[in-house]
């Protein structure tokens, strides 16, 4: 039936605004809260100097109703400033701890929205009274209305036992019945007014929040991805060492550096022996888990400042800044026992790797590209190879000289 499938589509409509609602809600209150204190600088000095004035007012002779007015208004005002006092310390409490303040803070605002519409509905009565409007209860009302963040139902709930109270003060005050009849329209109008601006304040509220977080998790996501393209335009997938690409333009800015002030520097290639024979018989999943473990063992021998990459296969690549070549060799050394020595877990069985190293580096004085570093240690790492592998061999400097003038020449 039409008429079911409407309340259907209303139904689910509700439910969607209740669970936003609800998103929203505990940030709505801590907004409200921070709105109660700023206002309240404001608020209690206003009413104070109220006060004062009506504590200090002094009715014209035979006007004993306006001074009962002004002594009842006075002290309404003074009342007023304290719970105003009570309220902005305890909400200050609440900002403080800087998360939702939960049902507390619900009922805090419910407790300085019911007393400032207290006050305008017993300020108006007051002004009744003495021949006044009930302009008091209406700027109340609106005030709060814009002021405090309350869901729909919230602020009906509000608003409309405001309007109950102030209508049944006002049916027992003795006035002429026309009169009594346009000051009950007029609350009502107020009320109705006030639920509107009320509604309208929450759902702009509410859609500026959910769109907020939508951002921000949207602004979450792409800096996210972005990072993730980064990793990947400089990381190996497989090993998450540098890449070729990477090391290269870390190798240049070092090299850069060691020019400017001059130091020794060198450059370690490693090369797995027969790996192809890892892969063979055991698998390219296990020659992956060879890299990984690989790449966490050059990790963990070689300093912090150092750079490991892997530039390929089974080919690994460390910059060690600031390290002569006798320190380089030494290191290289460490490293090629580290792995001959520890055969690597492959889960079923336990696989021996070995590595032949070559070393090549500069001294304080040589320069060099790091185009001319890596062929000298490529030259070093195929004499380790062919000199029966497992072996650390290094290039002479003047070696990296000549190809670096090679080069110079070529280009």
């Amino acid at each position: 039936m039409p008429g079911l499938a409407v309340l259907r589509r209303w139904r689910v409509k509700a439910e969607v605004l209740k669970q936003e609602y609800d998103q929203v809600q505990g940030d709505a209150v801590l907004d409200t809260l921070r709105r109660f204190g700023v206002v309240v600088w404001v608020a209690v000095p206003l009413h104070s100097a109220l006060a004062l004035w009506f504590f200090l007012y002094q009715a014209p002779v035979g006007r004993a109703a306006m001074q009962s007015w002004a002594d009842a208004l006075a002290w309404l005002q003074t009342a007023l400033v304290l719970a105003l006092l009570v309220s902005a310390v305890l909400a200050r409490r609440m900002v403080r701890r800087r998360h939702a303040p939960g049902p507390a803070g619900l009922v805090l605002q419910a407790a300085f929205c019911s007393a400032y519409l207290a006050f305008g509905a017993a300020a108006a009565i007051l002004d009744v009274g003495v021949g006044n409007g009930i302009a008091t209860f209406l700027i109340i009302s609106m005030g709060v209305a814009v002021l405090s963040l309350m869901r729909p139902l919230f602020s009906a709930l509000v608003f409309g036992l405001a309007f109950g109270v102030f209508g049944g003060i006002l049916h027992t005050a003795s006035m002429d019945a026309t009169l009594l009849a346009s000051f009950q329209i007029q609350a009502l109008s107020t009320v109705l007014m006030a639920q509107l601006i009320s509604v309208m304040m929450w759902h702009q509220y509410s859609r500026r929040v959910l769109l907020s977080r939508k951002l921000g998790l949207t602004h979450a996501a792409l800096l996210a991805k972005q990072q993730e393209l980064e990793t990947l335009a400089e990381r190996d997938t497989l090993t998450g060492l540098y890449n070729r690409r990477k090391f290269m333009q870390l190798a240049e800015q070092e090299l850069s550096r060691a020019a400017r002030m001059p130091s020794d520097i060198c450059l370690l290639m490693v090369d797995l022996d027969f790996f192809k024979h890892i892969n063979d018989h055991h698998g390219h999943p296990a020659g992956d888990a060879v890299l990984q473990q690989v790449a966490g063992i050059l990790l963990h021998a070689v300093r912090g400042t150092d750079v490991v990459a892997r530039m390929g296969g089974e080919e690994f690549i460390v910059l060690m800044p600031n390290t002569a070549r006798a320190g380089a060799l030494v290191a290289a050394e460490k490293l090629r026992h580290a792995l001959s020595e520890h055969p690597l877990d492959l889960g079923e069985c336990r696989v021996p790797v070995t590595a032949s190293i070559g070393v090549t580096g500069l001294g304080p004085q040589q320069r060099a590209s790091i185009d001319a570093l890596y062929a000298a240690a490529d030259l070093a790492l195929y004499a380790a190879k062919k000199n029966g592998r497992d072996r650390v061999e290094s290039a002479d400097p003047a070696v990296v000289e000549a190809l670096a003038e090679f080069s110079a020449l070529r280009a």
